[in-house]
Formats: C-alpha cells, sequence, structure tokens
C-alpha cells in the first residue's frame, strides 16, 4: 500500500539486541539524527513506544512477529492452502525505485497478523536492528505464492508490487486491489491518503470507531519507518493487511465473477464487475511497467531550450514595459497616490496588472453574468477578449514562462537518480469518469501544438520510440451507443468513410457534403465549408463535454441564442445525437446513474434531487400538531412544501422568487434551489458515458498492448532473454 506519506511504522528488538545495541553505541562515532521541533529523536522513539503500547498494546497477541525463515514459510503455506493473502509494504518514502521496503505486512483469514521487518535501523547507531529476515530469504518466500497463483488481496497495488519488484526482485500479481474496488463502488466517494482506515471503519465497522484509527501516533515529517522500533511498528502497521481483507470481503458481495452468482442476485452489478475484473485488474500490471521503466529525457537538448525559452522571456517582458512607457507618467501618479505597484511593475503579480488595466490603462471591466458585477481579472479568458497590445503581451509572457516551468526547466529536475530517467504516476482511476491522470510530472499533459518539447523525450539508446492515438475516439464511442439503440446513422457514416462533422453539417445546414468539407476538392481552403464544419464540431464536441450552448456560443464567437439555434440545427439533421442526450439524462433521472459501454457507472445523485428543498431553518424547533403525521418528523409538512415548490415553479423571474423565498424566511422556512445542482449533473449525463467508455477502451488497448505476444517476441530477441518489457 502506498504510504501515508511513509507513515511511521514501528521497529521491535527483543531485550537482548537492545542491550547489545546499547553497549556498542558507546563506541559508535555515529550521531543520531536530529529532529526539528521534536526534543531529539530520542524524545521522539520513547514517545512513540508509549502511544502505541498504550493504545495498541493489547493487541500484541494477535500480531505475529516474523523474525526467522521457517515461520515465514509456515505462515506462507498457511496462505497457499488458503487461497488467499492480503499484503502491505512499509517503506522509508514514496518512491518504490529508490525508497527502502521496511517491512512487509501480511495477512491471512483466522491467522494473526503478520509482520515481517526487513531493514529496520537502530536510531542510535543508524546500523540494521538484529533478528530481521534478509530480503533474499521474504523475496523466495513471496515467489511460492506467485508460482501457486495465490491471490492477493492489497490496496493501491501499484505501489506495493513496485516496491517488491524493486527492493526485493520478486514481481507479485494482485488479484484485488481495493482502492480500484471503492471507486467503482463510488466514484465519488473522495478520501486522501487514510483512504484504507477510512473506508474499513465506515463499511466494515460501519462508522464505530476502531482501534486502528491513530494517523496522529506519529509525525512523518519528523521521522522515517525504519527508525521506529519493530515491535511498535508492527503493532501499528500489521493490522493495515487485516483491514485490507476485510474491506475485500466487504467489496466482494458486489463485484463478483458474473457466474458465481445467479443473474437474479446481482443487484445490477454485473456490469461494475465486469469492468473490474476485465479491464480495472489487468490493467495495473501495465500501469506498473509505464511507472517503473519511465521515459528518457534528452537532457542536452532541454538544456538548449532553456536558453532559447528564457531568451525569448527577457524578450517578451521587455515588449511588456516598451507597451508601458506612454503610461509612465500615470503609473507615477498611481503609485504616488498609494497604488500597490513596483517600480516597474511586476509582470508576474496579478494584483499590480489589475491596477494596470483597470485603472491606468482603463479598460472596460466584463460584467459578471451571474453577479451581475464588473469583473477585474487578469486571468487568461478575460485578457483574451481585449483587443490590446499589452493584454497581448501579458499573454505571451505567461505562455513562455509556463512552458519553462512546466516543461523545459521542471522536466530535468524530475529525473530519478537511480535511473536518470522520468518516472511520472499514472492514476488509472484518476478522474470519476475512469480516465487516467498523471502526476509528478505530469505526462499526459505535454503540448501537441508546440513543436519544441515533445522532443525533448526520447527513446532510449539502442531502442525507437512509437506513437499510436485513436482517431475521433469520443465521436465514434457515441456512434457505436446509438446504433446499439437503434440508429446507425453516425456509424454509417464512419464506415462509408465520410468525415462525420461535415456530414453534420451537411444535414443541419441543408447544404451538399462538399460544400460542408474543410478544403476543397483541389486543396485550397474552403471557408464556408469550414465555418459549417467548425459550427457542427462545436455542437457536438459541446454536448460529448457537457458544455452549455453559452459556452459553446463564446467558442463560436456568437450568442448564446445564435449558438442555440445551431444547435437545433445539428439535432434536427442528426436527431440521433439528440435522442442519446435525452436517454442519458432520463437514465440518470430514473436510475441516479449512467454507464459506459463496459458497464462501468457514473453515479449523478444530484439528478435526483428535488428542484426546490423546503425544510425548517436551522435551530428552530415549530410546534408539532399531534394530529398532523406529516410533523411527526418535526419536517415541514407535505402540503406546505407543495404549497411553495408550486409558487417557485410559477414564477416569472427573479425577483418573484426571491419574494417568494423572503416570505419563507419570516415563516422560519428556509428554500435550498438545487437547480444549479441539477444543472451541472445534466451536462455530465451525456459526458460521463462517452468519456468513461473511451476510458474502457483505451485500457483494453492497453492491456492487449502488454500482453502482445507478437511485441514480447520482438523485446525477447532485443534483449536476448525472455521477460518483462524493458524500456522502449
Amino acid at each position: 500500500m502506498r504510504p501515508l506519506i511513509s507513515l511511521p511504522i514501528a521497529t521491535r528488538s527483543d531485550k537482548a539486541s537492545d542491550i547489545a545495541i546499547a553497549k556498542k553505541s558507546k563506541t559508535s562515532k555515529r550521531t543520531a539524527p536530529t529532529v526539528r521541533g521534536g526534543g531529539g529523536i530520542a524524545n521522539l522513539i520513547a514517545n512513540i513506544k508509549a502511544l502505541v503500547i498504550k493504545n495498541l498494546g493489547k493487541y500484541e497477541e494477535e500480531t505475529l512477529i516474523i523474525r526467522d525463515e521457517q515461520t515465514l514459510h509456515d505462515y506462507i503455506s498457511k496462505a497457499i492452502e488458503f487461497g488467499r493473502i492480503a499484503i502491505d509494504t512499509e517503506t522509508t518514502g514514496l518512491d518504490p525505485l529508490t525508497d527502502k521496503c521496511v517491512g512487509i505486512c501480511l495477512y491471512v483469514k483466522g491467522d494473526k497478523t503478520a509482520y515481517v521487518p526487513i531493514n529496520h535501523i537502530n536510531y542510535i547507531t543508524l546500523e540494521r536492528v538484529p533478528n530481521q529476515l534478509d530480503e533474499d530469504v521474504v523475496a523466495k518466500e513471496l515467489k511460492r505464492l506467485v508460482e501457486a497463483e495465490t491471490k492477493i488481496v492489497m490496496f493501491n497495488a501499484t505501489f506495493d508490487i513496485r516496491v517488491l519488484k524493486n527492493q526485493l526482485g520478486v514481481r507479485v500479481h494482485c488479484w484485488w486491489d481495493c482502492s480500484l474496488a471503492s471507486r467503482l463502488l463510488n466514484e465519488n466517494e473522495k478520501y486522501g491518503e487514510g483512504g484504507l482506515k477510512m473506508l474499513h471503519r465506515k463499511y466494515v465497522l460501519q462508522g464505530k470507531e476502531d482501534a486502528f484509527k491513530f494517523d496522529d501516533l506519529f509525525d512523518p515529517k519528523k521521522i522515517k519507518f525504519n527508525l521506529v522500533p519493530i515491535r511498535e511498528g508492527a503493532l501499528y502497521a500489521a493490522h493495515d493487511a487485516k483491514i485490507t481483507d476485510e474491506l475485500y470481503e466487504f467489496q466482494s458481495q458486489y463485484i463478483y465473477y458474473e457466474e458465481d452468482k445467479p443473474f437474479e442476485a446481482r443487484n445490477g452489478m454485473n456490469g461494475v464487475s465486469n469492468t473490474f475484473f476485465n479491464i480495472e485488474m489487468p490493467c495495473v500490471d501495465a500501469v506498473v511497467d509505464m511507472e517503473d521503466i519511465g521515459v528518457a529525457l534528452d537532457v542536452e537538448y532541454a538544456n538548449q531550450l532553456s536558453v532559447k525559452y528564457h531568451a525569448m522571456l527577457d524578450e517578451k517582458r521587455d515588449n511588456f514595459y516598451e507597451l508601458l512607457k506612454p503610461y509612465e507618467e500615470e503609473i507615477a501618479i498611481a503609485r504616488n497616490n498609494g497604488a500597490k505597484i513596483d517600480n516597474p511593475i511586476n509582470i508576474g503579480s496579478n494584483d499590480q496588472l489589475s491596477v494596470l488595466l483597470y485603472q491606468i490603462v482603463k479598460l472596460e471591466p466584463t460584467i459578471d453574468k451571474i453577479k451581475k458585477e464588473p469583473v477585474y481579472s487578469t486571468g487568461e479568458e478575460i485578457l483574451s477578449q481585449y483587443d490590446n497590445p499589452i493584454c497581448k503581451a501579458i499573454l505571451e509572457w505567461r505562455g513562455v514562462s509556463k512552458l519553462i516551468n512546466t516543461y523545459i526547466d521542471k522536466l530535468p529536475n524530475c529525473l530519478n537518480p537511480k535511473d536518470g530517467r522520468l518516472h511520472g504516476k499514472f492514476n488509472q482511476y484518476g478522474a470519476d469518469t475512469g480516465r487516467f491522470s498523471s502526476s509528478d510530472p505530469n505526462l499526459q499533459n505535454i503540448p501537441s501544438h508546440n513543436k519544441d518539447i515533445r522532443p525533448m523525450f526520447k527513446a532510449t539508446d539502442g531502442y525507437v520510440m512509437m506513437s499510436s492515438d485513436f482517431s475521433q475516439q469520443e465521436p465514434k464511442c457515441l456512434a457505436a451507443l446509438c446504433r446499439s439503440d437503434g440508429d446507425s446513422q453516425m456509424y454509417d457514416t464512419f464506415m462509408q468513410g465520410k468525415d462525420l462533422y461535415s456530414e453534420i453539417a451537411s444535414k443541419a445546414f441543408n447544404k451538399p457534403y462538399e460544400e460542408c468539407r474543410e478544403f476543397n476538392a483541389d486543396g485550397s481552403t474552403n471557408k464556408e465549408g469550414k465555418e459549417r464544419r467548425t459550427q457542427a464540431k462545436s455542437i457536438l464536441l459541446g454536448v460529448l463535454y457537457g458544455r452549455g450552448t453559452a459556452s459553446i456560443g463564446e467558442q463560436l464567437h456568437c450568442s448564446a441564442e445564435k449558438a442555440q439555434a445551431i444547435k437545433d440545427s445539428v439535432f434536427r439533421g442528426f436527431p440521433a445525437i439528440e435522442d442519446f442526450e435525452e436517454r442519458s439524462i432520463q437514465s440518470a433521472k430514473d436510475l441516479g446513474y449512467v454507464t459506459t459501454v463496459c458497464g462501468r457507472k457514473r453515479r449523478l445523485p444530484d439528478m435526483q434531487l428535488p428542484e426546490f428543498d423546503v425544510a425548517w431553518q436551522k435551530g428552530y424547533e415549530p410546534e408539532g400538531d399531534i394530529l398532523d403525521f406529516d410533523d411527526l418528523d418535526n419536517d415541514v409538512s407535505f402540503h406546505t412544501k407543495m404549497m411553495y415548490t408550486t409558487q417557485l415553479e410559477n414564477a416569472r423571474n427573479k425577483k418573484q422568487r426571491e419574494q417568494i423565498q423572503q416570505r419563507a424566511i419570516k415563516e422560519h422556512i428556509r428554500i435550498i434551489n438545487n437547480g444549479g445542482k441539477i444543472a451541472q449533473a445534466t451536462r455530465q449525463c451525456v459526458n460521463a458515458r462517452i468519456q468513461g467508455s473511451a476510458a474502457d477502451l483505451t485500457k483494453l488497448a492497453m492491456i492487449k498492448l502488454y500482453n502482445s505476444k507478437e511485441l514480447r517476441e520482438i523485446e525477447d530477441r532485443k534483449s536476448g532473454s525472455a521477460g518483462m518489457p524493458r524500456p522502449i
């Protein structure tokens, strides 16, 4: 399991080893590490011991600390016989390539929780504590689990698999990742680093406080786990494996192999189960290798880019200050009058730019569409609306600055010291729709329009780098889903080799197909056709991405009314798009969720909210009428709710709704307008199905590539031996 920022977990040493270490420390020249603000490492360790014994000491009989090979062998044998084991790792940090595996937590149902110390060190001598198992011994026993195909349960499996692979040299395969299962069961449930304990407390213990909620026992900023004594570390950490297994047992009531349950007992979860076993879990191995292999960076080229772009940044900055010269007098006056602006104005300060643009240059501020108030923003979206050279100069400077700080100067500093490569993290359930996300660094957000950035990445010497992409993946997902619902119009367009956007424009604007193409037959630009195609494309992608007509209008540089008219034309020409949108929205209203092509659920509970919630004001206790059964739960009566709801629905404008709400306040009633939440959820209905389906298909493609026999054979010939793929 990915450690809670390498939560300090315990190392235990028996009395004999403690005495031996104490004697040895008298002659040792090494000094104990100091900890800022902690009163010294010794005090910190003493405090940890006291807290653990006080809170977890009663669980010592249930915790097995495995210090010899035979005991570990016997425990692994029990796991093989039972057919399942939960595994968790404890490390010195968050980098599986360079951080040490300190210990391993194991749990076989019905047995004690086990902790295997490997790399605990004495905080005084900084030498390895005796009576721990060697890494090769532990690796040998873990390989027995792999050979026996024992089902391994983990939480955040990618991290633990990488730790065992890189630090112990054994590659295990996770059968059940409780973290991925929890996302599939409720993607709206957010949890941070303490997700395992939170989920276990909520679903297994059903809200009761458990004995293992001790996130405040250790401060990971002050001590690494390998410094914590083994006994205390075992008591703290070993139960992570047990609660992982218990969480698995809860989740397995809902996620299962389809053949294991009769159809009528599946409770509508067969699609989720299919996604888990056939997409998410097989994808884990591919992600492990993606993160481990990483990618090479052309450092020499990056250095050349740095020189080039820093010079470009200076040029953009100088251009900005050149444009300010006509305003020097006004700037001086503003500064003398108390305006908080530097001399010269800091181009990187939003506050100073706001003063410059709206007080000195006197740009007319935009008006907030909801609050109807002026907006003095310096954001890109706002500045791009002004036809002003200073605004353009600011945006140009920011563009170059972002490239430098995000890619050119940053990426070389992200190279792993072990192999000099970039190892980004890939979260395979990064978005609620099931899409990947990437971080540390983000390798999914490399600019495509800038031709300088992508050449920073290079193939490993002796290998080649290949790239591929889905062409119009999301529109094709829409076509396939519409066809499954009985309308093959979009599907047939693709199969005929036609450009979908041009075909939609042709039907929408009642023009021949050729007059809606971006280019003429001779290769010249078809201005009118390009405009029609752009409008059709904007409408279709707007529907797929959940954009409203106002947003689409901004993209098309027209009013929301004009955008709605274009959208209506597109829907008339391709009714399948509107039908699909309506079916998706209705499904969300009826069920509270929509599904992808593979059965992944995207839960949208706000779709089932009433437009208005009518309730008593907080803290107000009305006098109940014992004859009014609607009032027995201290809730507003059904009659009152209906009265206010009807009035609000019939209100002609915002002013009338506000008057109704004011009357309600006088009667101690609060009215919550859920319209915004419902509108937001409505915009997600189509997007969730299409983006989620695209995520499903992308992961299936990754799994096929990862397991490709042909690619493996190429690699085996290249490397001269069979095995896991090497960097390409």
